[in-house]
């Protein structure tokens, strides 16, 4: 199959090309990148007006299979990327039974092969069961094909454990993303620890919890000369730690989300459990930081945690309801909102972010329009005004702080291997 994309702008980060182009796609591949293509037999699609990137990769998502498909499953959590935009998505470990070891790989990925509607690359854990006791079957698991380790979900509490990880995944070149928020000092607290939490009654969980973890982790990576990854970023201390850490060279990146970028612990006073997320959201000063981090190189890449719970789970009072909320649809346009509509980021930047480096922290072949690559691809109408309706989600999970918000910016078409999987919020077989 054939397909052309017509006179749309082209952005290519790791080029820094912005400009109107063709791309003529064959046999999955990007064949012809150039000024006025001829389409021959190919199909044509007009994307005058509309912005041509590399696929959107999200190195952060919770499938929740095996086990725990009453939340999400293969199917409707990379239907819901694509609808979102994304061409790749990583998924984590936290399932039922825990992945960590290779056969769980293995049957992931064979099940993603399927039932998915996009790439799925999977992160295998880094102890047994997440019990922080053993470390898991680590070689096995890249070797059948794991992009990373993490025990997300769980704050590795034993230094020593880690350590050994590190040491261990050195010689692969493989990073540990971390869940770095010491669970000692964040105790049973559900929300940020602050003016907020005082006036509302509720028990806190301090930043300074994230920092220390955060502190630790690049000490134990620069002491092995590792990689390490700081999941979901949260606090202003955090920052600063990783942004003095890459000055001296340690191999630390990290990823924010949507919506500790664009929203404060103010937004807690609703008590509407989709505003409760680990780590929490924070208050406008280390929001701040977020962003200066995200713009300076300091946090590497946007990351949903896209995190779906059954409804009953969530409708429930905030205290004892589950931390987390689905994201994939919504973050691109999140954060084009927020960041691009405002003048806070260009566009390069933005896709940089959400394709680009994430593909580099991973190794992924992808994150590039150039020919020869494989063509996922993701066409944005940066300009388009629509309202969350979360009802119309092809996630099962219906919770987002997002929903009823007007948005303007949003994913049009999602191409995968050279076949459009999503067009106009269609999502096609």
């Amino acid at each position: 199959m054939k397909l052309l994309l017509k006179s749309g702008r082209l952005i290519n980060p790791v080029d820094g090309f912005d400009g109107i182009a063709d791309i003529l796609i064959e046999n999955g591949s990007i064949s012809q990148i150039g000024e006025n293509l001829s389409a021959g037999d190919a199909k044509v699609f007009d994307a005058e007006g509309l912005v041509i990137t590399p696929g959107l990769i999200d190195m952060h998502v919770h499938l929740r299979e095996p086990g725990l498909e009453a939340k999400e499953d293969v199917g409707s959590g990379t239907r819901a990327a694509a609808a979102g935009g994304f061409t790749t998505i990583a998924c984590m470990p936290n399932t039922k039974p825990i992945i960590d070891n290779s056969i769980l790989v293995a049957g992931l990925l064979h099940r993603a092969q399927t039932e998915g509607v996009v790439n799925v690359k999977v992160i295998g854990a880094l102890s047994k069961g997440q019990e922080g006791k053993e470390l898991a079957e680590l070689g096995d698991m890249i070797f059948t094909g794991a992009v990373a380790i993490s025990d997300d979900g769980h704050y590795v509490d034993n230094a020593n454990l880690l350590l050994n990880g590190l040491e261990y995944l050195a010689p692969f070149d493989t990073p540990i993303i971390s869940h770095a928020e010491d669970e000692a000092l964040a105790g049973d607290g559900f929300m940020h620890e602050g003016s907020v939490s005082a006036l509302l009654g509720m028990k806190g969980r301090p930043s300074v919890a994230e920092d220390i973890a955060v502190a630790r982790d690049i000490m134990l990576a620069e002491y092995v000369g590792a990689k390490v990854h700081i999941a979901h970023i949260s606090s202003k201390g955090a920052v600063e730690l990783i942004r003095q850490a890459k000055k001296r060279g340690v191999k630390v990146t990290a990823e924010v989300t949507p919506h500790h970028l664009t929203l404060t612990d103010e937004a807690v006073n609703s008590f509407d459990t989709a505003t409760k997320v680990n780590p929490p959201l924070r208050s406008k000063d280390h929001v701040d930081a977020l962003i200066d981090g995200l713009k300076d190189g300091t946090i590497d890449a946007i990351a949903t945690d896209h995190a779906p719970h059954a409804f009953e789970e969530k409708d429930r009072e905030y205290r004892y309801a589950p931390s987390g909320f689905a994201g994939l649809e919504t973050a691109l346009g999140v954060i084009l909102t927020n960041l691009y509509h405002t003048g806070k980021f260009s566009l390069t930047e933005i896709i940089e972010r959400m394709s680009t480096s994430p593909a580099r922290i991973l190794k992924l072949d992808r994150g590039e329009l150039k020919v020869g690559a494989a063509a996922d691809i993701t066409i944005i109408d940066p300009e388009f005004e629509w309202v969350v309706d979360s009802k119309k989600f092809y996630t099962r999970g219906k919770h987002t702080p997002y929903d009823g918000s007007k948005l303007k910016g949003k994913a049009v078409a999602t191409i995968v291997n050279g076949k459009i999987i999503m067009q106009n919020n269609e999502v096609h077989e």
